[in-house]
């Protein structure tokens, strides 16, 4: 009897990845302007980004207080003072955030090893779904990327209202795919929102890091999405 009847996917950076990657964009963009940063310090500094979009505490307080339209130059202005960036006024550093919107212009691609794997789960007839943190739906990029024919539904975080790591978004990805928490897995890059909030939620989950921003947390790990098969269909 198989251990799983549904795997749910995380969606960006796990499934897909924008290239160049943001985090390498942006440390292209300080070293341009001469600012030098440890590379260890950096690593750091990736996995604290991972931290401020899982629903943190920091990233709930600059909703709060800028809006959701400033909440880009507040985060730019976050990386900045965390590693050591000469300090810069608001104007400063919304002139920063134009530059970084205009200099940064990704494509989105699958992950490596992505189409292989979801072709393997769908002839073993898993139920397969997408929760991510968006605010919107997003079937539009799955069918751009030409996965969107592997999964039985889709969820936005903002369709609910309701975040990762919450339980209450991992429990309404459950009930559309008619499973209980057990009989699923979640597969996701973040720590934070992804694993913590499914294992938070009663499902097995594995991390899927790439960027190895996590080689030290507790559970499952792999750096290659379709490192996750053997975890299934050995289970």
């Amino acid at each position: 009897m198989r251990r799983y009847q549904a795997i749910i996917f995380d969606l960006d950076g796990t499934l897909r990845e924008s290239k160049p990657h943001f985090m390498d964009a942006m440390y292209g963009i300080l070293v341009e302007k001469n600012f030098q940063i440890d590379p260890e310090l950096w690593q750091d500094m990736e996995r604290w980004v991972h931290q401020y979009w899982a629903h943190s505490p920091e990233v709930i307080e600059d909703f709060e207080r800028y809006g959701e339209k400033q909440v880009w130059n507040r985060f730019l202005a976050r990386i900045m003072e965390r590693v050591g960036y000469p300090h810069a006024d608001d104007e400063a550093v919304a002139a920063f955030g134009e530059y970084v919107r205009e200099a940064y212009h990704p494509v989105s691609e699958l992950t490596p090893g992505t189409w292989s794997l979801l072709t393997k789960l769908q002839m073993q007839d898993y139920r397969m779904g997408v929760l991510s943190n968006r605010g919107k739906p997003f079937t539009d990029e799955l069918e751009a990327l030409g996965i969107a024919h592997f999964f039985d539904f889709t969820l936005a975080a903002g369709e609910i209202g309701v975040w990762k790591p919450r339980p209450e978004i991992f429990e309404a990805a459950l009930q559309r795919a008619g499973v209980r928490p057990k009989q699923a897995l979640y597969v996701g890059d973040n720590y934070y929102a992804d694993i913590e909030g499914a294992r938070g939620a009663g499902m097995a989950a594995i991390l899927v890091d790439w960027r190895q921003a996590f080689v030290d947390v507790p559970g499952p790990r792999v750096e290659q999405i379709a490192d996750i098969l053997p975890y299934i269909i050995d289970a």
